[in-house]
């Protein structure tokens, strides 16, 4: 039981990024405004899981007449100083900014990230704890323990 609580807390906390991205990519699409960044600078770093790399890479781009400068989110990969990628940018939220191909393809959504992954592998280990946990209620109700006999 608490292996299979614990994995369900697993899949929710690997999904939870994936949802709240997949929302913000639908606001982009209905109301974003696009534009193009001139990338600042990019700088990376990794984590304890192989997979996973944070690119932090600023952008200066027009909004509504006004140059902002955001961290370009959803980058796969750092970008060279100078180069300019067009993006998509939330009008009531300059902070929502992802690249236009990833919010049209959904790359980086989530989907199919690592975490996904560890999802998936988590949801196949859930389905067999409750596969195996199905197999031993069937068993302890077998004849001469508690169930009626026809």
């Amino acid at each position: 039981m608490a292996l299979g609580l614990g994995l369900v807390v697993l899949i929710g906390f690997m999904l939870v990024p994936t949802f709240e991205r997949q929302r913000q990519y639908a606001g982009l699409r209905a109301e974003g405004v696009t534009t193009t960044a001139t990338i600042a600078y990019c700088a990376s770093a990794g984590s304890n899981r192989p997979a996973s790399v944070t690119v932090t890479c600023p952008g200066t781009f027009e909004l509504d007449g006004a140059t902002v400068t955001e961290d370009i989110l959803g980058l796969p990969r750092p970008l060279r100083a100078g180069n300019r990628v067009t993006v998509m940018v939330d009008p009531h939220d300059p902070h929502t900014v992802y690249p236009l191909a990833d919010v049209q393809n959904g790359y980086q959504s989530g989907w199919r990230t690592g975490d996904t992954t560890v999802a998936a592998l988590a949801l196949v280990l859930l389905a067999l704890v409750i596969l195996s946990q199905l197999r031993v209620v069937r068993r302890g109700r077998g004849p001469g323990r508690g169930s009626a006999e026809r």
